[in-house]
């Protein structure tokens, strides 16, 4: 674990995920990028922007990263490395690049929004985005999620078919990287009859978890993000892994378009892996 990349567009939401990154940097001993996208000005052709042009936009941006990286290094005695980068374009655009450019290891995120909705302001989507399309581990931190020790991860598993996934390895490698307990959630409707192919992942996820503390806990609930959360409540958890392929618990949260109507009520960080 060499760089964690942070997007930002200096809200709330995106300076507390910061600081959490900042944590995240301490733990695993790396260093940050902090990342900015700046918006194009509007233009009537398809023609380069001039220097003049893009030039005062991008002083802004890399003024702003310097406030922020400033502030997070004062918060924190000096004791990490932070790099800043600006760049024009799109915010997933951007992201995409800047984690190619410095090989990010983890992405980390901010959603915003009171009571876990989500709103459409460009971390808040672009977070959902980047967790289902950039193979990069991707933190997303709710707005008023603060720092904590991870002794307990959470997985949201469907069970379907993930020996035939390296889910299973990933999640095994983040609760040694912690030290943490497992608890591995699984949503089905009550009506449902335990599968053949079910149970052989059962097992197979059993056989490859045996050196690690962990548990497997089967909900009845129609709506999996419901289920998800009744059981977080009761059983509060630091960290909530999920996988963002199609079909399974994140894409039923997460649909395509992220509007002030989708709301997720999980109000822990969560841990995207592909």
């Amino acid at each position: 674990m060499k760089t964690i990349l942070v997007p930002t567009d200096f809200s709330l939401a995106s300076k507390n995920a910061a600081k959490y990154a900042v944590e995240l940097a301490k733990f695993f001993d790396t260093k940050l990028i902090l990342v900015n996208a700046f918006s194009a000005p509007v233009a009537n052709t398809d023609t380069m922007f001039p220097l003049d042009i893009v030039m005062p936009l991008q002083n802004i941006a890399a003024k702003n990263l310097e406030a922020l990286k400033s502030e997070l290094i004062l918060e924190n005695s000096n004791n990490i490395t932070i790099t800043c980068e600006a760049e024009m374009g799109t915010a997933y655009d951007v992201i995409s690049y800047a984690s190619k450019k410095y090989k990010a290891d983890l992405i980390v995120m901010g959603i915003t929004g009171h009571a876990g909705m989500i709103k459409e302001h460009v971390i808040g989507s672009q977070a959902v985005k980047v967790a289902r399309n950039i193979g990069i581990p991707t933190f997303i931190i709710p707005e008023n999620v603060s720092y904590k020790p991870i002794h307990t991860i959470s997985f949201a598993c469907d069970m379907q078919k993930t020996e035939k996934t390296p889910l299973i390895n990933v999640v095994k490698s983040f609760c040694k990287i912690f030290d943490a307990n497992l608890e591995i959630i699984n949503v089905e409707e009550p009506s449902e009859e335990t599968s053949f192919d079910k149970a052989r992942t059962s097992v197979y996820i059993e056989k490859k978890l045996e050196a690690v503390k962990h548990k497997t806990v089967y909900i009845a609930e129609n709506k999996v993000a419901k289920g998800v959360e009744e059981y977080l409540e009761s059983a509060p958890t630091d960290l909530l892994i999920i996988n963002p392929k199609k079909h399974n618990i994140f894409h039923t949260i997460f649909k395509e378009n992220v509007t002030n109507e989708l709301v997720f009520h999980v109000h822990v960080p969560m841990l995207a892996i592909h």
